[in-house]
């Protein structure tokens, strides 16, 4: 069971149903089944889910290229397929690229519900000082699923496939476009990934910080946190009573979840697991790399979000420089009210070894990466660092798999895949047995000074 199925009430029907409910008989919708605490055991489902899930993309398109005039930036509307529709997003191209050149990756996760437009693209660090990310970063910008990317005069306007489905797939679909550019852009550097996000982009930014572990740093501005927050249920209730609400938030809830489930298309387990999906307060963890910025007088997501978020990172040992938690007595839920922001944003997403002249990465080691991990069904290991998929390099690395006592469990030989090394690792052994929950070490063989990588099978 998992928060996919969303995917069977799209959003014009789900606000139908929505609507018949507030005219019928008069009668309040009961909610308080569907919002009462989540379990430990609905918490673990959630996370199960989420390692289960190999968010894959196939049939990678470069759909449009152009410069934007004003910025004079190079920009692309880029495709991939995932779960049967098409996926689109937009490349901003940094402006020392060379095709030589090796450069870190900025995915950047836009607010809101109207879409991905090319002013956000290509603007949104306009007032950021200095000019390290317009230099150097390749800016990696996924729609939303049902939504559309309003690329102007360069791009085009076209609409990504797909049932409204935030937040968690927002995730998916943005873990497979960065895996689709990293596989297909040789100079996108692996070992820098950064993300920035805010308000609905925010959440995605948390969900990829604890699913992803190809990325290095995470900024966020008033990203919602916990959507069993007394704010969701009344605004998620005025929708159905009444067909409005001033609650982004609760709208979501009411027309994505709780109409869904009180039409009877969704039991009571499968509304509560999509509902925990949405929210990272109960994943959060003190090694998870945020930077978290929201203001007090933000009346669109509650700064209580990113609060409760702060309490559980501080409690779990979390502490600068990998965890910062700043708050803005005079910041709304807009970027340029939380002052200061801009340069704090860009102190911590460039706190990472900086490229070097011309744009190349300095040297790094072969490492390993996993993702999902932890994993449920399967997942893919891949290889990083300088040298992983040069010229120099071998065409192909073998990797041992060994259980937690050291004994071999599968060998797995990467083979090339656009411009890295990868392998999916089914979770069964050498004999075609699945392993049993663990962890489990992976090694490169005859690589010496190749991190391992520790890969965690769960039930």
């Amino acid at each position: 069971m998992g928060s996919n199925t969303l995917r069977r009430a799209p959003r014009r029907l789900a606000v139908l149903i929505s609507m018949s409910i507030a005219t019928a008989a008069g009668a309040q919708a009961d909610l308080s089944a569907l919002f009462a605490p989540a379990t430990g055991a609905e918490v673990a489902a959630v996370a199960q889910d989420w390692a289960g899930r190999l968010p894959t993309p196939t049939n990678w398109q470069v759909v449009r290229a152009g410069v934007d005039t004003a910025t004079g930036y190079a920009v692309q509307a880029v495709s991939h397929e995932i779960e049967g529709f098409t996926h689109y997003g937009g490349l901003r191209f940094p402006r020392e690229w060379q095709p030589q050149g090796r450069f870190p990756v900025l995915v950047l996760l836009h607010g809101g519900f109207d879409g991905l437009t090319l002013d956000f693209l290509v603007n949104f660090d306009r007032d950021f000082p200095g000019t390290s990310i317009a230099d150097s970063f390749l800016v990696v910008a996924p729609t939303f699923r049902s939504e559309p990317l309003n690329g102007g005069g360069p791009l085009g306007y076209r609409t990504s496939g797909g049932d409204p489905s935030p937040f968690d797939r927002d995730c998916d679909d943005t873990m497979a476009l960065l895996t689709a550019v990293l596989l297909n852009i040789p100079q996108a550097d692996p070992g820098y990934v950064v993300v920035l996000g805010g308000s609905r982009g925010g959440n995605v930014a948390y969900h990829l910080a604890l699913r992803d572990p190809r990325v290095r740093r995470t900024a966020i501005r008033y990203g919602p946190t916990d959507f069993f927050m007394d704010h969701v249920r009344l605004g998620a209730q005025e929708r159905l009573d009444t067909g409005i609400t001033a609650d982004s938030l609760g709208r979501e809830a009411a027309d994505l979840i709780a109409a869904p489930w009180l039409a009877g298309q969704l039991t009571l387990a499968q509304a509560r697991h999509a509902l925990i999906s949405w929210c990272v307060v109960p994943h959060l963890r003190a090694e998870v790399p945020l930077q978290i910025h929201h203001g007090e007088l933000d009346d669109t997501i509650p700064i209580l979000h990113s609060a409760r978020a702060d309490s559980v990172m501080v409690a779990e040992g979390a502490a600068a420089p990998n965890y910062v938690y700043y708050v803005y007595p005079q910041g709304s839920h807009v970027p340029s009210s939380l002052l200061g922001s801009e340069q704090r944003i860009l102190d911590y997403l460039l706190a990472l070894p900086a490229p070097t002249e011309a744009g190349a990465a300095p040297p790094r080691p072969a490492r390993l990466l996993g993702w999902p991990n932890p994993f449920a069904g399967g997942t893919m290991v891949m290889l990083a660092g300088s040298g992983a998929a040069d010229k120099a390099a071998p065409a192909t690395a073998l990797v041992e798999i060994r259980d937690a006592r050291g004994r071999l469990v599968r060998r797995l030989e990467l083979a090339p895949d656009g411009s890295a090394l990868s392998r999916r690792w089914d979770g069964r052994d050498a004999d075609g047995r699945e392993v049993a929950a663990g962890v489990y070490v992976a090694t490169l063989r005859d690589r010496r000074g190749a991190a391992s990588l520790k890969l965690v099978r769960l039930r």
